[in-house]
């Protein structure tokens, strides 16, 4: 079976303890990103963490989360991700 035959029931399942996983990776990467004005950017924890882009949204949201001190929030909108759009110009590139 090949990647393109996978259906969404062939998928891990997210259960409660990798969730409790990845939240406490979350937990432990935001001490070590940079924080402007009590910011943390959510493109920095995804390139920290490596955690999916929609996983790591939805741990962002929880309200167990727990912050340092000098995180006030974290930044939901991104930089890099914009609905599948790739940036860049719109310019046709040349082979």
């Amino acid at each position: 079976m090949n990647i393109e035959q996978t259906s969404a029931a062939d998928r891990p399942v997210e259960t409660d303890e990798m969730i409790a996983n990845y939240k406490q990776a979350v937990e432990r990467a935001i001490p070590h990103l940079p924080v402007k004005n009590g910011v943390v950017e959510i493109d920095a924890i995804w390139i920290e963490t490596s955690i999916p882009y929609d996983l790591l949204r939805k741990l962002l949201q929880r309200e167990d989360l727990q912050l340092p001190e000098n995180v006030e929030r974290i930044n939901l909108k991104s930089r890099t991700k914009q609905g599948g759009q790739r940036g860049g110009s719109k310019r046709r590139r040349r082979h």
